[in-house]
């Protein structure tokens, strides 16, 4: 899997929490330019530009630019890239199943219509938390389910539970 100069670009700056349309700003540069040279469309882009990018988002030059000279391990370096780049590619597998795609959706539409519903910006938050919370307390459960269905050696599709949405 190689990793482009523009994924890294675009990882550590949400690693920053920095937005594409604010570092054009800092940069004086126009939000379509960056978001080209972050999904690799300009792949030639102008050299004070980079320079400026890479000062910003402290990126290493030599790693950006592929001529590591040692054997260092890229996990340390750019551990939330390499998250992304795997997630992504996990998630586009998970997603191109109609059916999941579709509860997918229809769940990000309850979440963004709670914000509506909640309105208070810190109650949301803390909705948003709990929500976290009670997804990680149901993977820990439905793995462990797993587990159990395994020693048992019966399959899982076989205790499906037509109830759940």
């Amino acid at each position: 899997m190689k990793i482009k100069a523009g994924e890294i670009i675009k990882a550590k700056r949400e690693e920053k929490n920095i937005s594409l349309v604010s570092l054009a700003k800092e940069l004086n540069i126009s939000p379509g330019y960056l978001s080209q040279i972050e999904n690799g469309v300009k792949t030639n882009p102008n050299l004070e530009i980079l320079m400026s990018i890479i000062q910003k988002l402290d990126i290493d030059l030599e790693m950006l630019l592929g001529i590591e000279s040692s054997e260092e391990n890229h996990l340390v370096k750019i551990p939330s890239l390499l998250k992304l780049v795997l997630a992504r590619e996990r998630n586009s597998r998970v997603l191109n199943d109609p059916v999941i795609l579709k509860k997918y959706c229809r769940l990000a539409e309850k979440i963004f219509d709670t914000k509506y519903l909640i309105e208070d910006s810190q109650l949301y938050n803390m909705f948003f938390d709990d929500l976290l919370n009670q997804t990680e307390t149901l993977t820990k459960r439905y793995l462990g389910l797993r587990i159990l269905l395994e020693d048992r050696k019966i399959p899982a599709d076989t205790h499906n539970n037509s109830g759940a949405q």
